[in-house]
């Protein structure tokens, strides 16, 4: 395993990365606790690596790593892809879906990177990257994979830290799992061991690692790495520059002071060569500039890079990302996310750095904040002396602050202390909370009965953001106005609320020049699909009061007179002449509803031989898993082609086939055989949309529930001298039910000719080999609600869990075959 482990990363690895495979390949779960800049990402990942080129039946053949930004996902995921070059077909092996980048919106690649928004989203059923429609097509991704959940400590502990665990708990041994932090109480880590049944890994174990890792070592003729200054003042732009060096970051808790000391930096007397290498980076720019910045930021701050540089930004920079510095300025946070700042400082061998921290206030007012009175107006102005500390607890703050003005250095023994005394009381007693409220399992259970993507802000993170796009409204107001065309910037609700109250007050604002604007619909716009939308009819309308904007949700419209925007220092409120660029447009051509025709034989044919190539290789250990759950080895190969093969059935309706076949007719001009079973017709939504209406082949009637039936009806004789595994159809009847679509609860009358019905019996008697006696319930059905026969998520975990599978393979193996079928029917 280390020669494996070296052969990847060109390096031997360390006795705890060793240990973290050892425990993961031998079934147990993890939870890693190790310093930034220790190798934890290559810890997690090269187990799964390792298994892949293995074959191993034993561990997941699929990646999920999850992370709290999209930041952190997309530096790592391009140093784990760039890594990974020495292994054959990597180009297809990683790919990133976050809410930039979503080119694996269904999370096919072995190694899928992705944000804990996502991740969640599609195991909750409501996935927020795709439509309802296509709600449960992803919750099956996590079921059999391997889970990684990186900078754990990051999570909300009401939401998506309490769902995570809700989440780990349901899966149980359907998925192997890693949970990494650097920042957690040894008390708190102690309780997810115990609640997950997981090992803990720490470098506290492995000594001869501490000596050797490089990100620890002392430099020579140095006493320790990182030294700590303590400032009870705030910090300003001439003290960062008077203390540069040759890299120096700065780390900021709001954007405001990022972009102020940012352009105090840039407008003073420094060199103009020296400041074509300062870079500010935060949540308000448009794409393509953070793109640009985090790529030049990882330039300047990656190793071996000489020049001098200084990087302005708030916390999206303070985990996950491979930069270093020899001087930091930070402004007081809690002492977790200050141990993560500090993991940026001095990062690799050889380094030395001097960390300086500052108070969030000033000297009068840390005077003010010892006043004790009842005055209601004194009490305002101390919540709002407490308010500089947001996003971060004040408390925590000032206590952490304190316990540091007693550290002259930082090392793993210091920083481990530190959190301890800070942050064990608090943690605990928010594990308390997240236990008494069920690990959000009746939140989980209800996202995946309601599919509605409202769940999110109860489960994952609490929405107080909107979307601002720039305008110039004077030119909108003269055309028809598509709201949908601009890029965003994602802001904190109450902080745009506050500017506009301010702006809508200003004595240079009247009511005849409005400059503040929702979109307001005139006419129902058509969907075409999930993200492509007729945006006709819709008008601007002026807000002129900041209560419209309170409990307005969508994008929010500006005025390019009242904000300003720089690719160097992102939006800031002020007079500006920059609009929002627009949004890369998907051509409506890409999204055009075209088929091939292929008979009942060709379409289950190709999803049959599609699911044995795309899916099958990767099953083996969730299988194994289901098998130890259902108390049985179970041939789930027999029982999914089963489901393949039942899961059209409806198709056979008498009235499906000859609307299908009336316009394959007119589609063909006559030249095609009528003695066909169809699965589908040529067809094309923009050339054929007269001969569809001539043929009323949209009238026909829905088919997935009538799969459903017959496969109870099939099925439940095949299980008559087993009946404890009964239960097992009612998920691999949920999944044809619901393979079009999660809401779908009944079927439409159906019968079946004896020609259509033997067309199926042929497939049936090929591919599944399942003996069956024929009966008229299979011919001839009555309209009926199948309610009763889908899964009660709260009585029936395992049921859902292996709905979740299955479904999944169906839908996904179904929508492949059917867009190439010849492909799949000649493999």
């Amino acid at each position: 395993m280390k020669q494996y482990y070296k052969s990847i990363t060109g390096f031997t690895p360390y006795n705890y990365q060793i240990k973290v495979a050892e425990l993961l390949l031998a079934g147990k779960n993890v939870i890693l606790s190790v310093p930034t800049g220790a190798g934890k990402t290559w810890a997690a990942t090269l187990p799964f690596l390792y298994a892949k080129e293995k074959e191993l039946d034993s561990f997941p053949q699929k990646m999920i790593y999850s992370l709290p930004l999209r930041t952190l996902a997309n530096s790592i995921y391009g140093d784990i892809n760039s890594g990974i070059e020495k292994i054959a077909n990597h180009n297809n092996l990683v790919s990133i879906h976050t809410g930039e980048y979503k080119n694996d919106e269904h999370f096919e690649s072995d190694i899928v990177f992705s944000t804990i928004d996502q991740t969640l989203s599609n195991f909750l059923c409501f996935p927020l990257s795709l439509s309802k429609r296509q709600a449960n097509i992803n919750a099956g991704a996590l079921i059999g994979s391997y889970l990684v959940f990186d900078e754990f400590h990051l999570l909300d502990p009401k939401l998506s830290m309490a769902t995570t665990l809700g989440v780990l708990k349901t899966l149980d041994s359907l998925c192997r799992f890693c949970l990494m932090t650097a920042t957690l109480s040894e008390d708190y880590i102690g309780v997810l061991k115990d609640t997950l049944n997981a090992e803990v890994v720490t470098i506290d174990d492995f000594p001869e690692d501490v000596r050797i890792i490089k990100s620890l070592k002392i430099p020579d003729r140095k006493t320790h790495k990182k030294s700590v200054h303590v400032y009870n003042e705030t910090i300003n732009a001439s003290t960062i520059i008077k203390k540069h060096k040759k890299k120096s970051i700065v780390i900021c808790n709001r954007v405001e002071k990022a972009q102020r000391l940012y352009n105090d930096i840039v407008s003073s007397d420094l060199p103009e060569t020296k400041k074509q290498n300062i870079v500010c980076l935060h949540s308000r720019f448009f794409d393509n500039d953070r793109k640009n910045t985090e790529e030049k930021l990882k330039q300047l701050f990656g190793k071996n890079n000489n020049e001098s540089a200084i990087l302005i930004s708030t916390q999206v920079i303070e985990a996950g990302m491979d930069i270093s510095c020899d001087t930091m300025h930070v402004e007081i946070s809690p002492i977790n996310s200050f141990l993560q700042r500090a993991g940026r400082c001095a990062r690799w061998e050889g380094q030395y750095g001097e960390i300086y921290v500052y108070n969030i206030l000033e000297l009068e007012e840390q005077e003010q904040l010892k006043i004790e009175s009842d005055d209601k107006e004194i009490k305002a102005q101390l919540r709002a002396i407490n308010n500089k500390y947001l996003p971060y607890n004040a408390q925590i703050c000032r206590t952490t602050l304190n316990q540091l003005q007693n550290v002259t250095f930082l090392d793993k023994d210091i920083s481990k202390k530190l959190v301890d005394e800070i942050l064990t009381r608090i943690e605990l007693e928010d594990f308390e909370l997240i236990r008494q409220g069920n690990f959000n399992s009746n939140k989980i259970q209800e996202s995946w009965e309601t599919c509605e993507k409202n769940m999110y802000s109860q489960t994952i993170r609490d929405i107080q953001s909107i979307e601002i796009a720039i305008i110039d409204a004077d030119i909108e107001k003269e055309t028809s106005f598509l709201p949908f065309k601009y890029q965003t910037i994602n802001l904190y609700k109450w902080t745009f609320i506050k500017w506009a109250k301010e702006i809508l007050a200003s004595k240079d604002f009247v009511l005849d020049d409005d400059v503040i604007y929702i979109a307001e619909k005139e006419s129902e716009s058509t969907i075409i699909d999930f993200d492509v939308i007729d945006q006709d009819g819709y008008r601007l309308k002026a807000v002129r009061d900041i209560e419209p904007l309170k409990n307005h949700y969508e994008t929010i419209f500006v005025d390019k007179s009242i904000f300003k925007y720089t690719s160097g220092a992102g939006l800031e409120v002020g007079k500006g002449n920059y609009c929002s660029p627009l949004k890369p447009r998907k051509e409506k051509e890409q999204n055009i509803i075209e088929y091939k025709k292929d008979t009942f034989y060709q379409h289950n044919k190709a999803i049959i031989n599609c699911y044995e190539r795309e899916f099958k290789p990767n099953l083996k250990f969730v299988f194994k898993q289901l098998d130890e759950f259902w108390g049985e080895t179970i041939d789930w190969n027999k029982l999914i082609k089963a489901m393949i093969c039942l899961h059209d059935y409806g198709k056979l309706n008498k009235e499906w086939q000859t609307k299908m076949k009336r316009l394959q007719e007119l589609k063909s001009n006559g030249n095609y055989n009528p003695d066909e079973v169809l699965a589908h017709s040529d067809f094309n939504e923009l050339t054929d949309k007269e001969i569809e209406k001539q043929s009323r082949v949209k009238t026909k009637p829905p088919h997935a529930g009538v799969g459903a039936f017959a496969l109870l009806e099939i099925l439940g004789r095949y299980f008559s001298n087993k009946r404890h595994l009964k239960n097992i159809l009612i998920p691999i009847a949920s999944a044809i039910l619901k393979h079009h679509s999660s809401e779908t609860k009944s079927f439409y009358d159906f019968k079946v000719t004896e020609k259509d019905f033997s067309a199926f019996l042929i497939i049936w008697n090929e591919i599944v080999g399942i003996d069956f006696i024929e009966n008229d319930n299979l011919k001839n059905m009555k309209q009926v609600s199948l309610e009763r026969f889908t899964i009660n998520s709260r009585s029936d975990g395992i049921g859902v869990m292996t709905y979740f599978l299955l479904v999944r393979i169906l839908r996904l193996s179904d929508q492949k075959a059917t867009i190439n079928f010849k492909k799949y029917l000649n493999t």
